[in-house]
């Protein structure tokens, strides 16, 4: 259960998510800084090491949705968690070689999910669809572009959310941080479990993630709770293109 927004910028891109959750689900740890395969790599985490977002020194970005339309009747138990995908993808350094990792990947007992990909280098926005049994490969455009789910109904989530940032589209203020903002603490037309700031009684937005990425660094912004709730961000993790590093937590 998500909300993502993608919006290209001059030299890189900003992108803001919503991580909607049951409110019996561990909370997440904030972002982080990893080195692994001599790749630097900045993400929130769950306890057991999954996440639902991430970026890397190259400006690649992995972000997460659960596919909730897939029947998964027939698809057997569910062995291992979604989220350990993205920490397992993004040391690539491209899209070509980010998907060839995706076609080595063991994804048996991987409940279908839909994996977004932003590189910036590239200029390449790409979307994985794994349905439990294949995967499959869609190109978008290099434009401001939205990806909804809900374990309620991902098509009733895409309407209700598509709505409301087609009108936000129409904002003189469309594609910057402040808008980003604006948008995933929504509750238009009203709070509810399709508003783009969820709202249920068991589950609700339980962080709110954004990245920006620009020719010389990637930073990534965290918000705990509803971000309906909050002005400022909990915790800030960047990554320079230098390779120097960078974290700071606010009080």
């Amino acid at each position: 259960m998500c909300t993502l927004t993608f919006v290209p910028t001059v030299d890189g891109y900003l992108a803001g998510m919503n991580r909607d959750e049951l409110l019996t689900r561990p909370a997440g740890l904030p972002p982080e800084i990893y080195e692994r395969e001599g790749m630097k790599l900045v993400y929130p985490r769950e306890p057991f090491g999954g996440t639902w977002i991430a970026a890397n020194i190259r400006g690649n970005l992995l972000a997460l949705l659960n596919w909730n339309e897939i029947d998964i009747a027939g698809l057997g138990e569910k062995r291992r968690t979604r989220g350990l995908v993205i920490p397992d993808a993004i040391i690539e350094k491209n899209a070509s070689s980010t998907n060839a990792h995706l076609d080595r990947l063991s994804l048996d007992g991987v409940f279908p999910f839909r994996l977004i990909g932003a590189f910036r280098n590239e200029r390449q926005l790409i979307e994985w669809r794994w349905d439990g049994t294949g995967i499959q490969q869609l190109g978008w455009a290099w434009a401001r572009k939205h990806w909804f789910s809900s374990s309620l109904s991902d098509s009733c989530a895409s309407a209700e959310r598509g709505r409301v940032c087609e009108t936000a589209a129409l904002d003189l203020e469309v594609g910057n941080a402040n808008w980003l903002r604006k948008l995933h603490r929504s509750h238009e037309p009203k709070p509810g479990p399709y508003s783009v700031c969820v709202h249920r009684q068991d589950a609700a937005t339980v962080s709110y993630t954004e990245v920006e990425c620009d020719r010389s660094s990637i930073s990534m912004r965290y918000l705990f709770g509803s971000p309906c709730l909050k002005d400022n961000f909990d915790e800030l993790a960047t990554v320079h293109m230098g390779s120097s590093l960078a974290a700071q937590h606010f009080g």
